[in-house]
């Protein structure tokens, strides 16, 4: 009895159109006349056209999606182009398509229905446009498509795997050394020539040029031609630079992505080794340089994600990291834990925190977090978003 009603709810549309038929049919046999037959052969073309849908082949359709670019940077949009083709020209009175939406698209509330008019055509082209793509490594899985007749009683529909994935990288700023310097004379960041520099040795002076720090400034070669001479530096092989993302879960997780993605992309521009690693992975990249590096690097940052630490520490401990490498550890806010972490790598040089916290606003906990940070020999530097558009009014977009 089960399995009848099993098969009874599955086919209800079929039944229910064969009840339709035979209704209309009684009613003229029985009643006769003009009017009742009117009635029957009119509503026998939208009966057979039914018909022909409960049999149509509708996974025989094929499904092809394309974008117009599988890598981009967020903010930017996307088209996407869907094509279907079938094997014959039975008239599609409608097609209603929907998208499978990524997880991370669909909690923000984006979704893409759309509705065409196939009539007689085997090709059916349509597209859409994805704008303000946000961060991530987007997986596009199924296409969603149903046909119906006129009247509703038939609805036919059909899912089709159709696997894709849109890279999108974050933001990033374009930031050159004196904008860093500036930021760091004022104790607030980094200095991208310290980090150049900090390995170097003496190979002979040279006259003073603008940018050049007091520190480099040669007095007795000054003082022997009456014109200001500074140290010129013979620059080691090895100009690694690691930087560290802080994984926690915060409301600047993305601001702290944009800022890692801005500094990697400036030292990378400058010919500097660039490696990274983060909080929430025990993967290190190791440090390279040019366009590969920077795109391993926008990839892993693509995928990051909010999440609690690991053993990131105890690989610091365990010297992964070269000893002549400066560190930056790129943290939302300032805490014992996270000091903790970078001072794991306390054989490399250069440690550096970089807070986008404020430091006017910094807690109790964090101000103690800094005094423990100095009195371990770590720098302790601070950058707020909006810096990163200090005389800029371009961010990236390529």
């Amino acid at each position: 009895m089960r399995r009848f009603f099993n098969l009874l709810k599955k086919n209800m549309n079929a039944f229910g159109l064969v009840f339709l038929m035979a209704i209309s049919f009684c009613f003229a046999m029985f009643q006769g006349g003009f009017v009742s037959w009117f009635i029957f052969y009119s509503f026998l073309p939208f009966a057979a056209y039914a018909a022909i849908l409960l049999f149509y082949p509708l996974h025989a359709i094929t499904v092809e999606r394309k974008a117009s670019k599988r890598e981009c940077h967020a903010g930017e949009s996307v088209e996407i182009a869907l094509t279907f083709t079938r094997k014959n020209r039975v008239p599609l009175l409608f097609m209603v398509i929907e998208e499978e939406m990524p997880r991370e698209m669909e909690d923000r509330g984006i979704h893409r229905r759309l509705l065409t008019f196939p009539g007689f055509k085997r090709t059916i082209s349509m597209s859409y446009v994805l704008e303000n793509l946000p961060r991530g490594d987007h997986s596009f899985q199924s296409i969603r498509f149903w046909i119906g007749d006129f009247f509703g009683m038939i609805e036919k529909e059909a899912i089709f795997d159709s696997p894709m994935n849109i890279t999108v990288f974050p933001p990033y700023h374009e930031l050159d050394s004196l904008y860093l310097d500036r930021l760091f004379n004022h104790g607030q960041a980094g200095s991208t020539k310290k980090i150049q520099r900090e390995h170097s040795v003496v190979s002979g002076v040279r006259e003073y040029q603008p940018g050049d720090q007091l520190s480099w400034i040669n007095w007795k070669a000054t003082a022997r031609t009456s014109e200001i001479m500074t140290k010129e530096f013979e620059v080691q092989k090895n100009q690694d630079v690691w930087i560290i993302h802080d994984d926690q879960p915060s409301i600047l997780f993305e601001k702290t992505i944009e800022v890692v993605a801005s500094f990697v992309h400036s030292l990378l521009k400058k010919g500097m080794r660039v490696g990274y690693a983060s909080t929430g992975s025990s993967l290190i990249l190791p440090a390279g340089e040019g366009r590969h590096q920077r795109r391993k690097i926008f990839t892993r940052l693509a995928k990051e994600g909010p999440g609690p630490t690991n053993e990131l520490a105890e690989k610091g401990r365990k010297g992964d990291l070269p000893a002549n490498a400066a560190v930056i550890f790129i943290v939302s806010e300032i805490t014992r834990e996270k000091v903790d972490i970078l001072n794991a790598f306390r054989t490399n040089q250069g440690l550096t925190i970089l807070s986008m916290k404020n430091p006017a606003s910094l807690s109790d906990e964090g101000k103690h977090a800094m005094t423990a940070a100095i009195t371990k020999g770590i720098k302790v530097s601070f950058i707020e978003h909006e810096q990163l558009l200090f005389d800029r009014t371009e961010a990236m977009a390529k």
